[in-house]
């Protein structure tokens, strides 16, 4: 069972480390959708804060890519471990 959670977790980490960019250009678009339809509650961002907010998301979807490849590790280590022993 450790296998597939540990695999799964690998899988998620690297689909946000190598799509970081795409998935932060993606995520400031629907934001900034949203922004635009309710203005009222927070007002649409300038063109140079989107660019600095979807560098912001690229940074952060790489941490958690990085941190669920930790946890990937720390899953799939045990069972290689174990099937060596």
């Amino acid at each position: 069972m450790h296998l597939f959670t540990g695999a799964g977790y690998a899988v998620v980490g690297l689909i946000l480390l190598f799509w970081a960019g795409r998935l932060s250009i993606l995520y400031n678009a629907w934001t900034t959708s949203l922004r635009e339809r309710h203005p009222h509650i927070n007002p649409p961002p300038s063109p140079e804060w989107r660019m600095r907010n979807t560098k912001i998301m690229t940074v952060m979807f790489r941490i958690v890519g990085v941190f669920f490849l930790l946890l990937s590790i720390m899953y799939l280590l045990p069972s290689i471990v174990h099937q060596r022993q």
